[in-house]
């Protein structure tokens, strides 16, 4: 059963009172889809921080994502690339398609030693789209960078398949995704 119409009702009554308030019990990590499982490996993660660099027109996006990842209490530092060190993740702009099937943004993992990963903007599907629509964009796409795998729609959170309409955007790591985190990196 397709859950995203409750998750929706759920996250108006949320986004209308802002991010959550801390809770009393702790969150559980939530399980990758499609038998998928998070791992260090699949990240841009080298030597406990994620260089970047930059050639996206979506600064505001990217510059939100980075600092709301480096939340209190995340371990991964994220910061930006210097002449003497290599990078680890480019953000750039591309034409991804504007059909059904195509995605807002793109985590692409090339995964060799000095290979650069990249988080892609698809300027077809963002062309218009709202501050908040842009934030989420970055915020998912640096989760896998993260290492962060797609989780169910059936819990609130940046990382699901498929992106939620405009105007439900999470723009806050939620707990189950600060859970998984702490799992993958303490």
């Amino acid at each position: 059963m397709h859950r995203l119409p409750h998750l929706l009702a759920m996250m108006t009554l949320v986004l209308s009172a802002g991010p959550p308030a801390p809770a009393y019990a702790a969150v559980q990590p939530a399980p990758c889809l499609d038998g998928v499982r998070e791992t260090k490996g699949n990240s841009a993660v080298d030597d406990g921080e994620i260089r970047w660099t930059d050639n996206t027109s979506y600064d505001d996006a990217r510059t939100f994502a980075v600092k709301t990842w480096q939340y209190r209490g995340s371990k991964i530092k994220i910061v930006e690339d210097s002449a003497i060190t290599s990078n680890d993740v480019a953000f750039k702009d591309a034409n991804l398609g504007t059909g059904d099937r195509a995605p807002l943004g793109r985590y692409e993992r090339h995964g060799s030693i000095g290979a650069t990963d990249y988080i892609i903007f698809n300027k077809q599907k963002l062309r218009g789209a709202s501050k908040e629509r842009l934030r989420y964009v970055a915020l998912h796409e640096l989760g896998h960078a993260l290492g962060l795998c797609h989780k169910s729609d059936t819990i609130i959170s940046l990382m699901w398949k498929n992106a939620p309409p405009p105007g439900y955007e999470i723009t806050w790591i939620p707990d189950v995704d600060k859970a998984n985190y702490k799992k993958l990196w303490g």
